[in-house]
C-alpha cells in the first residue's frame, strides 16, 4: 500500500495541524454569530427524560453500501413530546485514534450534521413504549477518507435544543480494502460454567440417585436457556471452549435420574422435628435415611440434559476444549491462604484437577487441556503465579491490567508475554479496554449494538496501527465466566464482521509464539477483585469439613458412597462463581456441611450417666449405635480421668453391621472407693475422632482385705448369739411344758361365777391361761393385822407371806 499512510499515535502531520487551525477559526466565528441570535426559548420541562436507543445498524461501512440505522426514542416526562427532531451527527475528516474510542472528551467531537441525511420527527409518548425511528444513509454520501473507525451520533432536539444523544463507532473500509493489511489474530475464549446446583445429598438407594438443591438447570438447558444458547452460538464459531466439568457432570446426573429439594428445605436453622413437633433425641437424630423419595420432588430435566450434552458434543466438534478443574476452583483465593500461612487447599486443587481429567473422558469421551489456569478476573500476582506453576498449568489468561507493559507504546502490545517471577511460563493477556467493554450489560435496551460497534472499532484500530510491524498483531478475547447470551451474539456478530481483517486463532497458536519485548510488569493485585474473594474463615471452614468427610469415610466399608457425592461437593464450596455472592456461598456451606453431619449423626455412642462397678474388678458396658445402611469398623476407647483409682482396658477395635447396635465391654479395676470421671470416645481405626467424647462417672464399692475379715468375724458372732439366742429359748419352753405336766394345773377350771354371760361374750375368744393365781384369802385369815381403812375388803399386798400356799 504505497499510497496508503501508516498512521500511529505519536503524532499528527503538519498538513493536518494546519487544516485543524482553520476548523478552529471557522468554530469560533460560528460562536460569535449564534451569539448574536436570539436564543430559543424551550421550556425545562420539554425533553427532559429523553433517551435515544440503536437497535440495529449496519455493522461495517464500505463504498457502494448503504448504512442502516434503527432504533427508538424513550421519554420518561410525565408531559407528550409532539415533535422530536432526530438527526446524524458525524466526524468525517479522519478515522479515530485508539485513545478516542474509549475516551469521553472524544465522544464530544462528534463532527457536524451530516446533510445529506434528512432529519426525522418522531411524536413520544409520556412514559409510554419507545417511538421507532430508522435512518438509511449512502456510505459515499458521508466522503469517508481512509479506513478506521469514525465517531456517529443520533441526536434528538426539542425547539432546537439537544434533549439526548447516543454516541456509537462506524467501521469504514477504504476504497482500497485492506488486503494488504495482515489480519489480526483473534483468540477467544468461550466459558461454560454456571453456579453449583448440588451440594452432595442423595437418596439412600444403591444407585445413590442425586438431590439438586434446585431445577434452575433445567430451564438453562432448554432452547432459550443461556447454556442452551452458549453451546448454539459457540458451535458456529472458531473458539477455545473452557468448560467447567462438574457442569457436564451435572449435566450427566441429570440425564440418568435426579430427584429436586422442596424450595425452603435448604433454609438455614430449621432443625428436624418429629412427628408431634417436637426435636428428636438424640439418639434418634437421624434412624431413617436422610433424604427419600417421600419428602423430595421429581426433577424435570432429565431428557433437556441428555439433549444438551448431544448438542455440545457436536457444537465443540474438533475445536481445542480448555477443562478447568472440577468446580472452576478459585485459584487465586487458595493462592492469597496458602501465601498468608491460613490455609493449605492445595489438596483440593490438586483433586479438582484429577477430578476433571476423568469427567471430561467420562462425559465428553475426549481429554481436554489440564495446563491452562484462568484466575478470578484475569487478576495476578506472584502467589498466583507461583501456584499455578506448581499446579502444572504451563499457560495463564491475564487481565491486561494486571501486566501492562514496562513502558507507554504507540501500538497496542501482543497477547503473549512472559510471565514475571516464571521461566517457563506464559501469560495470555486481554486488552484491558475490551475487558472494560464486556463488563457491560449487553442486556440492557440499545447496549449490544453500541458493544458491538465499539469492539470492531477497536479492532480495526489495532489492525491499522502498524500493519508492518512483526509478528503481527494479536488479541485476546476473555470474557466473563458467567457470560449471557446477549454478550455471545455481540462476539459472534463481531467476528463475523470483522472476518476481512481478524482471523480466529487458538491459544495453543499465540501461546507458541515467543514473548515480544518490551517485557511486562505485574502490579498490585486490585482491590476491587479483593474485596469479593472468599474469606480467611470461609477457606478455614472448607478445609476443616474436608477433614471431616475424610474421617468419617476412614471407618466405613463402603466409603464410596460417602466420599462420590461429597468430595465434588468440597470442591463446589471452592467455585470462582461465588465471587460477589457470600451469602450464597455460605448457604451452601450450611447445605454440605449439614447433609454430612446428617450422616455422621448415624454413628453414635449412647449417652449414659452413670455405672456402678461393684467389686474391684468388672466390665464398663459402652452401646455402639450405627443407623448407616453398611458396617462400619471403629474404635471404642475409655479414659479413666483418675488412673490411680480406677484403671481401665485396652481399647476394643469393633465391626458393627448396619442398621444394629453392639454393646462393647471394657474391662476395668478399681484400687479405691467413690466416683471417678471416664470419657467415652469413638474413633476410627487409625486413632482419630468420630464424634465428641462422652464424659460420666463409674461409681466404685471396692472393699479391702482387713474390711473382710472384720466383716465376717462380726456376722460370724451375730450367727453364734443368734443361734445360742433361739437354742436358750427352746429350751425354757421345753421345762415350762414339763412343769405344768407335773402339778396337773392344766386341768383346773376356773368359778362357774366368774365365767361371763355367753351374750356378754359376744364373738370373743379369749385365750385359756396356762396358770391361774389361787383364790383370794378372806380377811383376817391369816391374823396377821387388823383391817386396813383404805382397804375394806382386805386384800393382802402382793408379795406379802399370804400370797403363798400353806
Amino acid at each position: 500500500m504505497s499510497d496508503r499512510r501508516i498512521r500511529s499515535e505519536a503524532g499528527m502531520p503538519p498538513r493536518r495541524g494546519r487544516v485543524a487551525g482553520v476548523l478552529l477559526l471557522a468554530l469560533l466565528l460560528a460562536v460569535a454569530l449564534l451569539g448574536a441570535l436570539p436564543p430559543t426559548v424551550v421550556r425545562a420541562a420539554d425533553g427532559d427524560g429523553i433517551r435515544v436507543l440503536i437497535t440495529r445498524m449496519t455493522p461495517i461501512a464500505k463504498p457502494g453500501g448503504t448504512i442502516t440505522i434503527e432504533g427508538q426514542v424513550l421519554n420518561s416526562g410525565s408531559k407528550p413530546l409532539d415533535a422530536v427532531e432526530l438527526a446524524v451527527r458525524m466526524r468525517t475528516s479522519e478515522p479515530l485514534f485508539r485513545s478516542g474510542i474509549s475516551s469521553p472528551e472524544e465522544g464530544q467531537s462528534n463532527g457536524s450534521l451530516v446533510r445529506d441525511v434528512k432529519p426525522v420527527t418522531v411524536r413520544v409518548p409520556a412514559s409510554g413504549p419507545g417511538q421507532p425511528w430508522s435512518f438509511a444513509v449512502r456510505a459515499d454520501a458521508l466522503n469517508l477518507g481512509e479506513a478506521g473507525a469514525y465517531p456517529l451520533a443520533i441526536e434528538a432536539r426539542v425547539g432546537g435544543r439537544v434533549v439526548g444523544s447516543t454516541r456509537t463507532f462506524l467501521p469504514w473500509i477504504g476504497k482500497n480494502g485492506l488486503k494488504n493489511v495482515p489480519k489480526l489474530r483473534v483468540g477467544m475464549i468461550w466459558p461454560l460454567v454456571d453456579r453449583p446446583h448440588r451440594d452432595g445429598t442423595t437418596l439412600g438407594d444403591e444407585g445413590q440417585t442425586p438431590v439438586f438443591r434446585d431445577d434452575d438447570l433445567a430451564a438453562l438447558f432448554a432452547p432459550g436457556g443461556r447454556l442452551y444458547e452458549l453451546a448454539a452460538i459457540g458451535g458456529g464459531m472458531k473458539v477455545d471452549w473452557a468448560i467447567d466439568p462438574e457442569l457436564l457432570d451435572s449435566a450427566a446426573e441429570m440425564a440418568g435420574g435426579y430427584r429436586v429439594a422442596p424450595p425452603g428445605s435448604l433454609e438455614p436453622g430449621k432443625p428436624k422435628k418429629t412427628k408431634d413437633g417436637k426435636p428428636p433425641p438424640e439418639e434418634d437424630t437421624a434412624k431413617a435415611t436422610p433424604n427419600q423419595i417421600s419428602n423430595t420432588l421429581a426433577g424435570g430435566g432429565g431428557q433437556t440434559a441428555a439433549g444438551w450434552l448431544d448438542r455440545l458434543k457436536g457444537a465443540i466438534g474438533s475445536q481445542p476444549v480448555i477443562g478447568l478443574p472440577y468446580g472452576d476452583p478459585d485459584i487465586a483465593a487458595v493462592a492469597h491462604a496458602l501465601d498468608a500461612g491460613k490455609t493449605d487447599l492445595r489438596p483440593q486443587l490438586t483433586e479438582a484437577q484429577l477430578e476433571s481429567a476423568a469427567v471430561f473422558q467420562r462425559v465428553l469421551g475426549r481429554p481436554a487441556r489440564a495446563d491452562v489456569a484462568w484466575p478470578a478476573s484475569g487478576a495476578l500476582d506472584p502467589s498466583i503465579v507461583s501456584l499455578a506453576g506448581n499446579s502444572g498449568a504451563g499457560t495463564v489468561i491475564t487481565a491486561g491490567a494486571s501486566l501492562p507493559p514496562t513502558k507507554d507504546l504507540n501500538v497496542t502490545p501482543l497477547a503473549t508475554a512472559s510471565l514475571p517471577g516464571s521461566d517457563k511460563g506464559t501469560a495470555l493477556v486481554t486488552d484491558p479496554d475490551i475487558d472494560t467493554l464486556l463488563a457491560a450489560d449487553t442486556r440492557a435496551p440499545g447496549q449490544a449494538v453500541l458493544t458491538t460497534q465499539q469492539l470492531l472499532a477497536e479492532l480495526l484500530t489495532i489492525v491499522l496501527q502498524e500493519p508492518t510491524l512483526k509478528p503481527t498483531r494479536s488479541v485476546l478475547i476473555a470474557p466473563p465466566r458467567l457470560m449471557d447470551t446477549a454478550l455471545a451474539g455481540v462476539l459472534r456478530d463481531v467476528m463475523a464482521a470483522s472476518a476481512e481483517w481478524a482471523q480466529p486463532t487458538s491459544l495453543t497458536e499465540l501461546a507458541a509464539e515467543p514473548a515480544p519485548l518490551p517485557a511486562r510488569k505485574s502490579v498490585a493485585y486490585p482491590k476491587n477483585v479483593r474485596a469479593f474473594e472468599p474469606s480467611a474463615q470461609y477457606l478455614a471452614e472448607t478445609d476443616n469439613l474436608a477433614g471431616s468427610m475424610q474421617t468419617f469415610a476412614s471407618i466405613l466399608t463402603r466409603p464410596e458412597r460417602v466420599t462420590g457425592p461429597f468430595d465434588p461437593a468440597l470442591l463446589r464450596m471452592l467455585s470462582t462463581s461465588w465471587r460477589g455472592d457470600a451469602q450464597g456461598a455460605d448457604r451452601y456451606r450450611l447445605g454440605v456441611t449439614r447433609g454430612l453431619r446428617e450422616l455422621e449423626s448415624l454413628v453414635y455412642i449412647i449417652r449414659r450417666t452413670g455405672v456402678t462397678l461393684s467389686g474391684d474388678e468388672g466390665n464398663i458396658p459402652v452401646t455402639v449405635v450405627n443407623n448407616l445402611q453398611q458396617p462400619i469398623n471403629v474404635r471404642v476407647v475409655v479414659t479413666s480421668h483418675q488412673p490411680n483409682r480406677l484403671k481401665l482396658g485396652d481399647p476394643a477395635t469393633v465391626t458393627v453391621p448396619d442398621g444394629r447396635r453392639l454393646e462393647v465391654p471394657i474391662s476395668a479395676k478399681s484400687a479405691a472407693n467413690g466416683k471417678v470421671m471416664v470419657d467415652v470416645a469413638l474413633l476410627t481405626p487409625d486413632g482419630r475422632a468420630v464424634n465428641p467424647a462422652q464424659s460420666f462417672f463409674v461409681n466404685t464399692t471396692t472393699i479391702d482385705a482387713l474390711t473382710r475379715w472384720i466383716i465376717g468375724g462380726l456376722a460370724f458372732l451375730l450367727a453364734v448369739f443368734s443361734l445360742r439366742a433361739f437354742l436358750r429359748k427352746r429350751r425354757e419352753a421345753a421345762l415350762a411344758g414339763d412343769t405344768r405336766g407335773e402339778d396337773g394345773e392344766d386341768d383346773l377350771d376356773p368359778p362357774a361365777e366368774s365365767d361371763p354371760p355367753d351374750d356378754a361374750a359376744g364373738d370373743r375368744i379369749r385365750p385359756k391361761p396356762e396358770w391361774s393365781p389361787p383364790p383370794p384369802v378372806h380377811p383376817y385369815a391369816g391374823g396377821n393385822r387388823p383391817p386396813d381403812p383404805a382397804d375394806p375388803h382386805g386384800h393382802t399386798p402382793l408379795g406379802s407371806t399370804t400370797d403363798r400356799p400353806e
